[in-house]
């Protein structure tokens, strides 16, 4: 039987839009200590502990209270937005060209367009994440108390801060492994989201449990990758450079650190990932149904509204 999406579905365009916008929002409300952990010890290992919710208390306790697990919170919200604005937008656009062109099997056109969908969404906020990253790092300090980053005041401050230091390539520093772990991550993604839910009508609790499994699993399989990238965004943000490369920075880390440095933060982020893509599904579903609903409200409304105007133009 063949595999109906429920995102690719003959809703208008820009309800996916929409609907992806809220989806990030949403998501990012709930998971920005997480995210902020995760960062944390992808970057410097030493610096928090290897519980959870202990580190997650040493940050607030220390470095003013609880908004400092939402460091970088505005950069991440529009990050967080408008990448699953491009993502769904685009996962929709690729998938019905391919369904409608090509012989392919349902999950390969999973697979491919969210791929495709992710790396657009990836390319098109890049900037959002370094500096999401920049103040992510804020307040770090070496086993000598010496502060490893100046964070940014600001947005604008980072923005003048990396164009001065690198042009405009330093808004996209650590984009290359960027890319490739977002391929198969988002094609995973989106491939188990569609077997799991494998229906043109899904529910908020199924696409948020749906979007969970896979988020998570897909994750698991990328994540060296994913550390990999933010070393490289990280020496461009703080000007102090070790790595070459994403080739030169993945050797070094094995050598020098180990393999499984490559996994630090692995718990927070696969946490930070399940919940996150299972509320980025459910939000993005309630949003898209929602939009459906009120659109075919309007459309009820309007023939009446019509007929009533010709019939009067008619007895005119």
């Amino acid at each position: 039987m063949a595999m109906r999406s429920s995102i690719a579905d003959d809703s208008p365009h820009w309800h996916k839009v929409v609907a992806g916008a809220v989806a990030g929002g949403g998501a990012r409300l709930f998971t920005a200590p997480l995210d902020l952990l995760r960062i944390r010890r992808q970057l410097f290992p030493s610096t928090t502990s290897s519980n959870m919710f202990t580190s997650l208390y040493n940050i607030a306790s220390t470095e003013g209270g609880v908004h400092a697990l939402f460091r970088g919170n505005v950069a991440a919200t529009y990050l967080w937005m408008g990448y699953t604005a491009v993502q769904f937008s685009m996962y929709d656009y690729t998938a019905h060209f391919l369904s409608s062109t090509t012989t392919i099997s349902p999950t390969t056109v999973a697979f491919v367009s969210g791929a495709n969908a992710g790396v657009c969404a990836t390319l098109a906020t890049y900037p959002l994440d370094i500096c999401r990253t920049a103040f992510a790092a804020q307040g770090l300090k070496s086993s000598s108390s010496t502060t490893l980053y100046s964070s940014p005041r600001s947005m604008a401050d980072f923005a003048r801060k990396i164009h001065g230091q690198l042009g405009w390539k330093g808004f996209f520093a650590g984009s290359g492994p960027a890319v490739v772990q977002i391929i198969p991550y988002m094609g995973l993604n989106f491939m188990g989201y569609e077997l799991l839910v494998n229906s043109s009508i899904a529910t908020v609790g199924v696409s948020g449990g749906a979007g969970a499994i896979s988020g998570g699993l897909s994750k698991i399989v990328v994540y060296p990758l994913d550390t990999v990238k933010k070393r490289m965004q990280v020496q461009a943000v703080s000007g102090q450079y070790q790595y070459r490369n994403m080739m030169d920075c993945f050797i070094k880390i094995v050598k020098t650190e180990g393999v499984k440095t490559l996994y630090n933060g692995l718990v927070p982020s696969v946490a930070k990932n399940t919940i996150g893509t299972g509320l980025s599904f459910a939000f993005f579903t309630l949003a898209k149904n929602s939009l459906a609903k009120l659109d075919s409200a309007t459309t009820t409304d309007a023939p009446s509204g019509c007929k009533t105007e010709t019939t009067k133009n008619d007895n005119t």
